[in-house]
């Protein structure tokens, strides 16, 4: 019984130790990410610097959460995606920085293969079939592209 109580207090004090980490760390990148941003939105990449076709992880912090997202480069067009397949609560890039398929027609789920179109997001293809990723909005200034947060509520973000 003692045993108990001693091992229950031990998980009890990890478990505040790494709430406090995660705190901290959040405190962080949400600063770090007001010094990467402009007009509500965070400096992902200059234009220059990601050519058609390929695609550039990132995060940002919107309100309460910190999403981990992609951009891509869809023939000069730049669209910003969640990094979450809507068939299962995993990141598309389960081969680290792996989105697009074979044949460079589709963004590509590599947990369970399900295909997204790059400009939409649209899965064409997989358990998902008929769902889209969710969209976070993108500009182009001065030469750099720009993410921001979707407006409303954002629950679905939670991980």
């Amino acid at each position: 019984m003692e045993i108990t109580v001693y091992l229950s207090i031990v998980f009890l004090v990890l478990y505040l130790v790494s709430l406090g980490i995660h705190r901290r760390n959040f405190l962080r990148d949400k600063r770090r990410m007001c010094d990467e941003s402009r007009d509500g939105a965070r400096v992902i990449s200059q234009v220059e610097d990601l050519s058609p076709g390929s695609v550039k992880k990132f995060w940002i912090i919107c309100q309460k959460y910190r999403v981990d997202g992609f951009l891509v480069n869809e023939r000069g067009n730049f669209h910003a995606y969640v990094n979450r397949c809507r068939h299962m609560p995993t990141p598309l890039d389960f081969i680290r920085d792996q989105f697009v398929s074979a044949d460079g027609k589709y963004l590509m789920c590599y947990t369970h293969g399900a295909l997204y179109e790059f400009a939409t997001g649209l899965c064409v293809d997989g358990p998902c079939k008929g769902q889209a990723l969710y969209r976070l909005p993108v500009r182009v200034d001065r030469g750099e592209i720009l993410v921001g947060c979707p407006e409303g509520d954002l629950s679905y973000l939670k991980e």
